[in-house]
């Protein structure tokens, strides 16, 4: 790869590389120069919005129709055009499943270069194969929604008419989903008859798509029962040891159907259960390095469900740095081993978190993260998880992942703004369900 003009100053002690151009990633780039002053390399296909005109972003696209093995070559590319004659550290991060599947399957070519904070790939396979994570949850006792591994073209009808609707479809292999293109398709499909349940998998069996998929009972209850929990674990005494903890309950998702399930609303809070939960699951599979839940709380006997694991930080995993706590100086400090480069604050800051009977550090300190206007979000709070986001609103206790001050572009101010307007139509297209 030619060398072209960097924004990495060459004395910058180390570069953050990632993989990706959503709202996880421009997140993961604010809290690298928010807690070291340094600008992360965003490595993705066609620039967007959510990371261009970034004061802490450089851009560095690799060629359109890359495959995945040139991808591989483009990194180790970019590794010696940033690591340089000096041998500069540099941390690679993916936004996406996908991204930490390629690198953790390229480990061996990568990891001369990079700093790869990821489990190896066999483990993160386990995990972000829904149907395995089921089978964890099956045999550990963890409570979890009735679930059933389907293929299309292969599951025989009456195991299909046993099933009482409606249900939840999703893929159990999100990166294989993001390959497969068919009419109607969606992130997450609500089925409310056998007959369109079919209808669907024949669609599914058309576009030649072979990869199971979770035919899931329909848990009731709107955005407001939804919930998420961030784990680090590492390994102590040859054990894996989770150490901290970050729960959220959701306020409210986005309901297109491309975007549907990702949350756009997260008031944190704990739940001691949730985290008991993750922690033996984390423990089982032996788990390194940051990992998210997605959970909901189920009305009919008040059991949060475990839903889904990634192997990563989520997408909104700002809600964290929200609170109190920068997930990024683990990377940092925990797995490149410097401590050198930021002022002697608490990794683990003793004012926003209380210690769990097992030693984990859980996150305990309430506010509102929101990727919405406020005004939009008022109308449409339910529950005591909208009352306390109303109450957080008028404390004026939200943070707005976008809103970093210092970004100084006015076409990234430009962006900001059309983004925010853009919710108000999409909420109109797609509105929240209820129940």
């Amino acid at each position: 790869m030619p060398r072209t003009a960097s924004t990495v100053s060459p004395d910058q002690p180390f570069v953050p590389v990632l993989l990706g151009g959503d709202l996880g990633t421009y997140s993961l780039a604010r809290e690298f120069h928010e807690a070291y002053g340094v600008t992360s390399v965003v490595v993705l296909g066609v620039p967007n919005g959510l990371v261009q005109d970034s004061a802490f972003i450089e851009l560095r696209p690799y060629p359109q129709g890359a495959g995945e093995q040139d991808m591989v070559q483009h990194l180790i590319a970019l590794g010696a055009d940033l690591g340089g004659d000096s041998g500069r550290p540099l941390l690679l991060l993916g936004s996406l499943d996908g991204h930490v599947n390629r690198i953790t399957q390229h480990r061996a070519l990568l990891e001369p270069t990079y700093t790869i904070p990821y489990p190896d790939a066999a483990t993160v396979a386990e995990v972000a194969l829904k149907d395995h994570f089921y089978s964890l949850c099956e045999r550990l006792g963890i409570a979890h929604p009735q679930t059933q591994t389907v293929v299309a073209g292969r599951t025989d009808h009456a195991e299909l008419s046993r099933l009482t609707f409606p249900v939840i479809l999703k893929p159990s292999d999100s990166a294989a989903w993001t390959q497969v293109s068919f009419a109607g398709k969606k992130k997450v499909h609500r089925v409310e008859s056998a007959q369109e349940l079919q209808a669907l998998l024949d669609l599914l069996q058309a576009a030649d798509y072979t990869s199971p998929v979770i035919v899931q009972e329909h848990i009731p209850g709107g955005d407001e029962n939804m919930r998420l929990c961030t784990f680090y674990a590492e390994r102590v005494g040859g054990r894996t040891q989770v150490t901290v903890a970050g729960y959220g309950e959701v306020v409210l998702e986005d309901h297109s159907p491309m975007m549907l399930g990702n949350s756009v609303a997260i008031v944190t809070a704990v739940d001691e259960d949730v985290v008991r939960a993750g922690t033996a699951l984390l423990k089982e599979i032996g788990w390194v390095g940051f990992a998210m839940i997605d959970a909901k709380l189920d009305p009919r006997d008040g059991t949060v469900k475990l839903f889904e694991m990634n192997p990563r930080l989520g997408r909104n995993h700002y809600y964290l740095t929200a609170a109190g706590f920068n997930p990024v100086r683990m990377y940092v400090e925990r797995w490149m081993g410097r401590t050198d480069l930021a002022p002697p604050l608490e990794l683990v800051p003793a004012e926003v978190f209380r210690s769990a009977q097992d030693g984990t550090q859980v996150l305990d300190h309430e506010v509102l993260y929101t990727t919405v206007p406020n005004t939009l979000l008022r109308r449409h709070l339910h529950g005591s998880t909208g009352e306390k986001a109303r109450r957080l609103m008028k404390d004026r206790r939200t943070v707005n992942p976008l809103y970093s001050r210092a970004e100084k572009h006015p076409r990234r101010w430009a962006y900001i703004a059309a983004s925010m307007a853009n919710h108000w139509r999409k909420f109109r297209a797609f509105p929240p369900l209820r129940g």
